[in-house]
């Protein structure tokens, strides 16, 4: 293992808010794009360098990247400051109320000049980040709190359906990084939790960062001076608790969350013998078969007579938007139909140590039931794993979950690709990063 020189750090934060009238993302149904701004949102950048290893970690609120996002905002900072992309992290934390920069059908379309904008501004606060550099010192800590429930609540027929299920499991504690100038004087507060930034549902046309953004300026507001960032853990099957309220209920919660926050902050020690690696895997995760193509015709017809009924009888958006991306969906399915071929998925695994800490970076909407696993495999002092990070491929529930159905399971996947994930993915990918992280 290489050995620590000198640790240092800097951040920099770009607003991304988008224009009012760009689609969101998140929820079906919306009436139309954004309609205001009800708090702007922001990408922050982190840069840590031991000397020896650079690691860059960007989070933003945003729902998620589509994949070409993260690659062009993985290339500019290469080209930029020479970081390689598998020593790049980029961390969405699924807000609900933000613009559309990941492909969902029917679920928004992309703006083409404001994700332009969005991969410069991202890859400019990387830079900024980069030349903030300072001698700093690094610890870390967990405590107790929980924002969310367990969204997967067992009908009468033994199916599940979105609802409450308090007996389900959560990740019920916030994970906390604190980074320090030489002086001792916060420069980043690092913070994840796991839950659905779904407080206020998609009757919201306003643009917001939720809960995690009220939950940060708790913490920059107390910490004078420094930069709270947030990466959403492995919420897939773990929402807020309410969902569908109000903006003094994401207040509320972003409170809740940031007081604990700022509590474990205040018991952190840090130093600054920090040794950095990171290490990035792509795994192939089997994928469920297609239908039959008579099956998939059958679909594609009708959803093609969904569509042509509803634009007959006068009907907009958000009918007509939803009944097109389903058909997209269909016609997809008939491709594959017609076209054997092996079925699999890339994912995304990537491990960094920052010292005794690691923090696991998966590309999905992950269950909470893998998260849990993977931190008690870790070979390190603690785990901080992340969902929603390098792009999304749609929910990845736990083998157990499959025989239940549901919308992560049944449903969801039409909006993301075209086939479900097969139940085994769950164990591949645990293994996987368990495995990664001894390597690091």
């Amino acid at each position: 293992m290489s050995q620590a020189r000198q640790f240092k750090a800097g951040a920099a934060v770009a607003n991304i808010t988008p224009p009012v009238g760009v689609d969101m993302t998140g929820f079906g149904g919306r009436l139309s794009g954004a309609v205001g701004i009800h708090d702007d949102i922001f990408a922050k950048a982190l840069v840590l360098d031991d000397g020896n290893c650079q690691l860059v970690i960007v989070t933003s609120d945003l729902l998620s990247l589509d994949f070409d996002l993260v690659k062009r905002i993985r290339d500019l900072i290469e080209d930029s400051i020479g970081i390689p992309p598998e020593n790049v992290m980029l961390s969405s934390s699924h807000t609900h109320s933000g613009p559309a920069t990941i492909t969902l059908r029917g679920l928004g379309e992309r703006d083409e000049d404001y994700v332009n904008v969005l991969v410069k501004k991202i890859a400019g606060a990387t830079q900024e980040a980069y030349n903030k550099r300072v001698e700093a010192k690094l610890g870390f800590g967990r405590t107790q709190v929980q924002i969310g429930v367990n969204r997967r609540q067992r009908r009468d027929d033994g199916k599940m359906a979105l609802g409450i299920n308090p007996d389900g499991p959560v990740a019920p504690y916030v994970d906390v990084v604190r980074i320090d100038s030489s002086e001792g004087k916060p420069i980043v507060i690092f913070f994840s939790h796991a839950a659905h930034p779904v407080v206020l549902g998609g009757s919201n046309l306003l643009t917001s960062a939720d809960y995690p953004g009220y939950a940060m300026r708790v913490v920059e507001q107390v910490e004078s001076g420094s930069i709270a960032m947030f990466g959403q853990g492995c919420c897939g099957n773990i929402n807020s608790n309410p969902v569908g309220g109000t903006f003094e209920d994401a207040r509320r919660l972003g409170t809740i969350l940031g007081a604990a926050v700022i509590g474990e902050t205040e018991q952190i020690k840090t130093n600054s013998d920090i040794v950095l690696q990171s290490r990035s895997k792509i795994i192939d995760l089997p994928l469920q078969k297609p239908l039959e193509e008579s099956e998939a015709e059958a679909l594609v017809e009708r959803y093609q007579k969904e569509l042509t009924d509803l634009k007959a009888r006068g009907e907009g958006r958000p009918q007509t938007y939803m009944a097109q991306g389903m058909l997209q969906w269909a016609q997809d399915m008939l491709k594959l139909a017609r076209e054997p071929k092996p079925y699999t998925q890339e994912f995304e695994i990537q491990a960094m140590q920052l010292g005794d800490l690691a923090i696991v970076a998966l590309t999905g909407e992950v269950f909470v039931e893998l998260a849990l696993e993977i931190d008690a495999r870790s070979p390190y002092q603690q785990t901080i794993v992340l969902g929603y990070t390098n792009g999304c491929i749609g929910y990845v529930p736990n083998e157990e979950a499959y025989p239940y159905g549901g919308y992560e399971v049944s449903t969801a996947y039409r909006y993301y690709g075209t086939l479900m994930l097969k139940p085994e993915s769950d164990r591949q990918i645990r293994n996987a990063a368990v495995e990664l992280m001894c390597e690091t």
